[in-house]
């Protein structure tokens, strides 16, 4: 893979590079490597904190599933109170109140889920529930709704508040019916206008090719005969017919969003999920080779094709599959996925099933063998910078030309703005997908840009020069052990020999690498005081290499 060059100086050119495989992970400690993999960045302290949980790697890691499966356990006081305090008003909203708020009254369409965004950014950082919070990720990439179109968005903090958090951890069939039966995702796959006689199979598509069995199980035929039967009699994978029998399957799910045909009744005018029964085909339907019989129940023709899906072993696998890429490798064995899927059906009514097939993915013996050679997602790569150096995170106001709005902004530059992937399919989640230029040039520059963000009061937002003085007494604020403060803290081990060498090179500039550099008696942006003029520009040049330290490749892998 090519080389390149962020930062030039003649010969001895920073190479700060997108040359992933040449980077030697075998040194990484075991408690990077779970931290850097299941959270959103490892710090000094999360670090102390795992290796104290038991006398060896497999205690420890046992250990610390224990309490991150079961978030409710643990106490986010501190998290908690930061949103709550954030002034955040729409979080908590009913749909219905989300509706006359947000559709039918005069307040901003776009606030639910621009308020999900600060919230996921706030999360991320300070949550202590980190592991569930990947989870959320993950289903919200799995489930993707693009939050931003012009409906969705003002229902949208009830999609990720009612739907997908509460069951991140759960059962797959329960978050597959909230799935279905919300209006976040009945807008987004058209199913709220899905009728007899003339269904939309948008939804039903989707259900089979991304959120069930997955597209590697999809015959193209129409006759459902030419797909073959597995040793257990079922189909091992569907056909168009499949999808539209399940369409039909969901004809009259919709939303009590004052349709013509609706009664002239407020009840209908609120946009939550309804069962329409006058839009339901009633007819008997052939799915997966088994018959559903005519004139169910309400809902039940639904309910009976998502059984059948959660059931299904194309769905475990495809679905444990998914997992393991999240958080094991691009390429993970089958015979890890085939045992991970062993465990989802067979727990598939469980309520902790979910949590049940993490466990066993997550404490496998390949999960932490070695360094996934995974690169972060450029929102992963940012979060990390602000947990590794402690910042101030409250993004408040998020309408406003303030730190968190330009924050945001240039996060969505970089083509990883949270809810803003416009296709059913998700985020991708392979390191190819973010390995352009473009991809990185965009991160690298928030990432360069992010020293520089100050609050109202002119408060720099990571406190880099402070937590530097913090650790370094002023006698030893050499170059050298500066940016050794900085590789352990934000790596956690030895990169490369030459990248430390060239940011000391970049942090002494024309000095001896022993040199004591003064970083009391200037401010970080070298507002210059009369001082030593070599002195004056310490602050810019530590924050910019701790930049530098976040482009390195290294940084860039979990």
């Amino acid at each position: 893979m090519a080389v390149q060059t962020l930062t030039g100086r003649g010969s001895d050119d920073l190479i700060f590079a997108n040359d992933f495989e040449a980077v030697e992970t075998a040194d990484v400690p075991f408690a990077r490597r779970v931290l850097e993999r299941l959270t959103y960045g490892a710090t000094p302290d999360k670090v102390a904190s795992f290796n104290a949980l038991g006398a060896d790697d497999g205690q420890r890691l046992a250990a610390w599933l224990d309490s991150q499966l079961a978030p409710e356990t643990i106490d986010d006081g501190v998290c908690q109170q930061r949103l709550a305090s954030a002034g955040y008003t729409t979080l908590a909203k009913t749909i219905p109140q989300l509706w006359a708020d947000h559709v039918r009254g005069g307040q901003s369409r776009s606030q639910p889920a621009s308020e999900t965004t600060a919230a996921r950014v706030l999360r991320s950082v300070c949550s202590r529930r980190q592991l569930y919070e990947r989870m959320v990720e993950f289903w919200h990439d799995h489930f993707s709704v693009y939050g931003w179109d012009f409906t969705i968005q003002a229902l949208f903090s009830h999609y990720d508040g009612q739907v997908i958090r509460p069951n991140a951890l759960g059962n797959f069939r329960t978050m597959l019916e909230a799935v279905a039966a919300s209006p976040a995702m009945l807008y987004y796959l058209d199913n709220q206008s899905s009728k007899a006689g003339a269904f939309n199979e948008n939804f039903a598509r989707e259900l089979l090719e991304l959120h069930t069995m997955g597209v590697e199980a999809y015959f193209p035929t129409n006759n459902p005969d030419d797909v073959p039967v597995d040793g257990e009699g079922l189909k091992v994978g569907y056909a168009d017919w499949d999808v539209y029998e399940a369409a039909r399957a969901f004809t009259g799910w919709t939303v009590a969003d004052d349709h013509w045909e609706f009664p002239d009744q407020p009840e209908y005018d609120t946009g939550e999920f309804i069962y329409w029964a006058d839009w339901h085909d009633i007819s008997g339907k052939f799915f997966l080779g088994g018959f559903i019989t005519p004139n169910q129940p309400a809902l039940a023709d639904g309910r009976i094709v998502l059984d059948r899906l959660a059931s299904h072993p194309a769905t475990a696998r495809h679905v444990c599959r998914k997992l393991a890429v999240r958080f094991i490798s691009d390429s993970p064995p089958d015979s890890l996925v085939e045992s991970a899927a062993d465990i989802f059906r067979a727990q598939w009514e469980a309520p902790d099933q979910i949590a049940q097939v993490v466990r066993h993915l997550l404490e496998s013996p390949p999960a932490f063998d070695e360094a996934s050679g995974k690169r972060r997602r450029p929102y992963d790569q940012v979060i990390a910078m602000l947990r590794k150096t402690d910042a101030d995170v409250v993004p408040i106001n998020l309408g406003d030309w303030n730190p968190w709005g330009e924050f945001l902004y240039r996060l969505r530059q970089t083509g990883h703005g949270p809810f803003r992937w416009r296709t059913p399919d998700g985020f991708p989640d392979n390191s190819e997908a973010w390995a352009s230029t473009s991809v990185l040039g965009q991160t690298w520059r928030l990432l360069s840009r992010l020293p520089q963000l100050e609050d109202a009061a002119e408060n720099q937002i990571l406190p880099v020069l402070d937590l530097t003085r913090a650790a370094l007494p002023p006698a030893e604020r050499t170059p050298e052990r500066i940016v050794d403060l900085w590789l352990d803290r934000v790596l956690g081990y030895a990169p490369q020999d030459f990248r430390r060498r060239d940011l000391i090179d970049f942090m002494r500039q024309n000095g001896a690498s022993s040199q004591v550099l003064d970083l009391d008696a200037n401010p970080p942006y070298g507002s210059w005081n009369g001082n030593d003029l070599s002195q004056h520009y310490n602050g810019v040049r530590l924050n910019a290499m701790v930049s530098l330290v976040f482009t390195l490749p290294e940084a860039h892998l979990r």
